[in-house]
């Protein structure tokens, strides 16, 4: 399952501990990795898909596996500012088999992969935003055709993936751009950034994707290839372009989106069931069947909270979810659940078109229940609780904020059912997906 993707630039020079000052002559660059960085930690992923033109190559998608990732700053003077990531090598065999079908895909297998300047740069602001770095695969898309960049990205959303994945595509746009760049001055650079951000602003790759080999070579570039696999991934979804500049005669630009539309779904049908009515908000959800990752058949809760003012704590405003699947699919569980905890929770009033813009969302999908035989097999942050007595059931969902233990987990669980005695209560665990929509 894909969670989200981002489109990076990657100047070692506006990393602080390297720039020494001149990264503030990149100061959109830096509020746009900020702002990638900030959206992507609403939903960390299992393992990170990372592009980069100057990682390792062999020929075609050249998909460097590792057990350990590693590598510093040190060839720009800054050997301190170093960054470890373990390796993903058994899901990125999974994804070899699946794409070598159809792509020239060149597979690198090692214990240790050293990470380029173009993996550091957007790894060390995700990491500093307090996000916890996921496993990780390395590719360098160069070899590909631009054709075969953006059809690989539409297959990747279809591809079986283990746990959830988000994508970063590095790149620079053109080393042209302005008379004093290094690599010297056309006026075609500026031109060949304009479309890249246009294709980002309108989701469109048709002038990309009709470039010739001459004028790519006149553009001087390093992340269209990048900037394609973006967009195939991205294809019809909401693509936010955070930032362009080119302040050393390179152009930097930043991009994000999120590629699970389950928060998209449970919001349209929110504003549109609170505004017009159950029948209106079905016929908003229908645009939403084309999307692949809500045709599986999956259980979820569907949670709305009250944003929380500058001295108050977020509040719950509506909560309804199935344990086990009762749909044909995720999509209709999403709709079903998320007219019910906007309207039929029984703990609050119905809610108004006047609060929803201060109500946030989120969907948990689950997995299957499995009973368990200890209490040593529950973890509170890892999984949800089952509690079933005399035809009674309780559930309580993992990670909750004040429930830091088993006991509490259980106690809570119980009492929400009625049941008073956990004495011969069957016990279940389960696992929960957690997709929040983004921080606007």
């Amino acid at each position: 399952m894909w969670y989200w993707e981002c489109f990076t630039p990657h100047p070692p020079v506006i990393v602080p501990e390297v720039g020494r000052g001149r990264e503030r002559d990149a100061f959109q660059t830096l509020e746009g990795m900020n702002a990638v960085s900030s959206l992507a930690s609403t939903n960390p992923p299992d393992t990170i898909l990372l592009l980069s033109p100057h990682a390792p190559f062999s020929g075609g998608l050249t998909i460097s596996l590792a057990e350990q990732y590693s590598g510093n700053f040190a060839q720009f003077a800054a050997p301190r500012t170093r960054l470890s990531l373990r390796g993903a090598s058994e899901e990125g065999e999974g994804l070899v088999r699946t794409l070598e079908k159809s792509f020239p895909v060149v597979a690198t297998r090692r214990k240790e992969c050293p990470l380029d300047h173009g993996s550091l740069v957007p790894l060390f602001f995700l990491q500093k935003s307090g996000i916890p770095l996921p496993s990780l695969v390395v590719a360098n898309p160069i070899g590909l055709s631009p054709s075969e960049a953006f059809r690989l990205g539409q297959a990747l959303l279809k591809a079986p993936l283990h746990g959830s994945w988000a994508l970063v595509a590095s790149g620079d746009l053109s080393h042209r751009v302005t008379p004093d760049a290094p690599a010297g001055y056309t006026p075609f650079g500026r031109e060949f950034d304009r479309m890249v951000v246009e294709a980002f602003l309108t989701n469109d790759p048709a002038q990309l994707l009709a470039l010739g080999e001459r004028e790519m070579d006149e553009a001087g570039e390093c992340g269209l290839r990048s900037a394609l696999l973006f967009l195939g991934l991205g294809e019809k979804r909401k693509i936010r372009s955070l930032s362009y500049e080119a302040p050393f005669g390179v152009g930097y630009a930043t991009a994000f989106a999120s590629l699970h539309s389950a928060p998209l779904l449970a919001r349209t049908v929110l504003s549109e069931g609170v505004r017009s009515g159950r029948e209106a908000a079905k016929r908003a959800a229908a645009s939403f069947h084309e999307f692949p990752e809500l045709q599986e058949r999956s259980a979820c809760f569907v949670s709305l909270k009250i944003r929380p003012g500058r001295t108050e704590d977020e509040q719950l405003r509506g909560c309804i979810g199935t344990i086990l699947p009762s749909s044909s699919s995720l999509h209709e569980e999403i709709v079903e659940n998320t007219l019910a905890a906007a309207q039929r929770d029984p703990r609050f009033m119905p809610v108004t078109p006047e609060e929803l813009d201060n109500i946030s969302l989120s969907v948990d999908i689950l997995s299957t229940p499995e009973l368990v035989s200890s209490l040593d097999m529950l973890d509170p942050r890892k999984y949800g609780v089952l509690v079933e007595k005399n035809g009674l059931r309780g559930v309580l969902l993992p990670d909750l904020e004040g429930v830091d233990t088993v006991e509490q987990q259980l106690s809570i669980a119980a009492r929400k059912a009625g049941i008073l005695s956990l004495e011969r209560a069957s016990l279940s665990r389960f696992t929960v997906r957690r997709l929040k929509e983004d921080a606007e």
